[in-house]
């Protein structure tokens, strides 16, 4: 047989040109350490110039610009998140950061963890089969690698890569038979159509160990118990959305631990991924859902679920306000007042107190949600009578005509504090305050209390009448919200005023905004519970996690306003005197 001379002298191999005369010895190994390692450490942290030099010279791909970041943060990052639309290629380049990190880390375990191991396995094998073919020296480092075939074994639901230095890619699944096992990181992918327990219980513990090197010690910079989340954006009553949150706080308190990152649809169509005019056309489509399209091309999370008692999307329409409101404001010619509705929390709940504006117009009560307040935030906080001193202050700054308290459990000792009096830090005394509604309280609160407290003993039909209440009131219209926050920040923002405050200043002045986001996602986190034959309307929540302490103290301040412009309607039913039931028709 007679061999080309020009491969001969260029020495290539799969198209990669080799340096003439090279020949790995230990004695070439131990003269060139060093610079291996030197080599070895830069490729560890830039992983796509290690592809970029192994890629065959007859190949056009190109890694983007964004999927290299992408490959760095995986060498990196302990923890990482990405939330990215359709056509992104989540799952590619993360099994590809795997399969290198495998080939760079001896004896590690990585894995790869979809919704249904099927289809995790279908798309390891899809994307193994890619990877394979654009960098085919990558087939050489695993265990039955040739040219021909794609190396490991697949079946039905696994996929196993053992490599030549001992690392392991396979599949795994939340199932109990995973229990036991032990991986040293891997990708959680479509992270949004996960069960919780499951990961926290089953996914999750395999990572209990970290990787140790020979002399059994846990080299701590490398990436152990990495855990890769990656998702097309869900619903913000989840727990992948609450994780999101957790992995972002994360990264701004240990940036060397944690990586976030996000985009929508304009990446994939800058970089030819996905057809703008397809996307044009689903924007136009009046079938495709609003909603859908914002969560899967948008990678906005939203905040309703298809069982969601509370239209989402009806209520966002409600959100005029532009200035939240810290004191009592009088305006000419408006009969107004304020009413303070606070449900209490003490341990693992919190006590939120909503300051509601309402405008009588033609005898119709029109609520203006226009600010939230969270009492007792901090330990020192957290005691009622610091609580009730709080809750005073703002009473103090609105002037209310009433404040509704729960008074059911724990309500109970922030209205015992209610009817003393406190002094706060400036040495002013803060009066006692009484209820008019509730007997017990009215025998012994002081004599000279200001009675504007109004107790609510929710129960099961009352609490009915109350969810009921805010429905309606909702879906009339007869409540305004505060802007969104990031509309409040463009315009606070585009005023000489926003432009000098401090960072703590815009803060304080955004947060009425953001608690108002913060009241709604709890709302469209309760669906309406089963209750058999009983036709009481009885909210749950769709994720226990999210609170629902914001909608509650919301809920029993629309409960109040709404039995004060009952009884003014009594009243005005009664000084009418005989209703006039004979009108005239115009004629010639």
């Amino acid at each position: 047989m007679t061999l080309d001379p020009n491969v001969i002298q260029r020495g290539e191999r799969e198209g990669i040109e080799l340096d003439k005369g090279v020949i790995l010895t230990p004695q070439y190994l131990d003269k060139n350490y060093d610079l291996f390692t030197k080599y070895a450490n830069f490729f560890t942290a830039y992983p796509d110039i290690f592809l970029d030099l192994i890629q065959p010279k007859d190949s056009n791909f190109s890694l983007f610009f964004y999927q290299r970041i992408v490959l760095r943060s995986v060498m990196r990052y302990k923890e990482i998140y990405i939330s990215a639309p359709r056509a992104f290629s989540k799952s590619f380049i993360t099994i590809l950061g795997l399969v290198l990190q495998c080939i760079f880390i001896p004896g590690t375990k990585r894995f790869i963890c979809a919704p249904n191991k099927n289809q995790s396995a279908q798309i390891a094998k899809e994307k193994l089969s890619e990877i394979f073919d654009r960098w085919p020296l990558l087939r050489r480092e695993v265990i039955g690698g040739d040219i021909s075939d794609l190396p490991g074994n697949y079946g039905k639901d696994y996929v196993t890569l053992k490599f030549r230095n001992g690392s392991q890619f396979d599949v795994v699944g939340a199932l109990d038979s995973q229990r036991g096992g032990r991986r040293n990181g891997g990708l959680i992918d479509e992270a949004r159509d996960h069960d919780e327990i499951e990961i926290n219980e089953i996914v999750l513990p395999l990572m209990n160990v970290s990787r140790r090197l020979p002399d059994n010690t846990v080299n701590d910079k490398e990436p152990n118990q990495e855990v890769i989340w990656m998702t097309s954006a869900g619903l913000k009553a989840s727990y992948a959305y609450d994780h999101l949150i957790d992995v972002f706080e994360n990264s701004i308190i240990n940036p060397q631990e944690a990586f976030v990152f996000g985009c929508d649809y304009r990446i994939p169509v800058l970089h030819g991924l996905l057809d703008k005019t397809y996307i044009n056309k689903l924007k136009m489509s009046p079938s495709y859902s609003e909603e859908s399209f914002a969560r899967e091309y948008l990678s906005i999370w939203s905040g309703s679920s298809s069982e969601s008692w509370f239209n989402y999307d009806k209520l966002q329409k409600y959100r005029k306000i532009k200035n939240p409101e810290t004191h009592f404001l009088t305006r000419s010619n408006s009969r107004q007042f304020y009413i303070l509705s606070v449900d209490v929390g003490r341990i693992s709940d919190q006590t939120v107190c909503c300051v509601f504006r309402v405008n009588v117009v033609q005898g119709k009560y029109l609520a203006t949600l226009v600010n939230l307040f969270v009492l007792g935030r901090t330990p020192e906080t957290k005691p009622f009578v610091m609580q009730a001193t709080d809750l005073k202050k703002i009473i103090r700054a609105f002037q209310p005509k009433e404040v509704v308290i729960d008074t059911n459990g724990l309500g109970v000792g922030l209205a015992d504090e209610m009817i003393r009096s406190q002094v706060d830090e400036n040495g002013e005394i803060l009066p006692p305050y009484g209820f008019i509604n509730d007997d017990n309280y009215r025998r012994i609160q002081p004599k000279d209390a200001i009675c504007i407290l109004y107790g609510i003993k929710a129960n099961g039909p009352l609490n009915s009448r109350i969810h009921g209440n805010a429905y309606s009131r909702l879906n009339s219209g007869k409540v305004r919200f505060l802007i969104k926050e990031q509309e409040a920040k463009s315009a606070l923002l585009a005023t000489k005023k926003g432009q000098k405050m401090s960072t703590e200043q815009r803060v304080k002045r955004l947060m009425p905004h953001e608690m108002t986001s913060r009241l709604f996602d709890e709302m469209s986190n309760l669906r309406l519970k089963r209750t058999g034959a009983s036709l009481d309307i009885v909210l749950e929540q769709i994720n226990s996690r999210h609170p629902k302490d914001k909608y509650s103290a919301f809920a029993y301040g629309l409960w109040r306003i709404n039995e004060l412009e009952e009884e003014e309607y009594t009243r005005g039913g009664r000084r009418g005197g005989v209703r006039k039931l004979i009108f005239f028709t115009g004629g010639n």
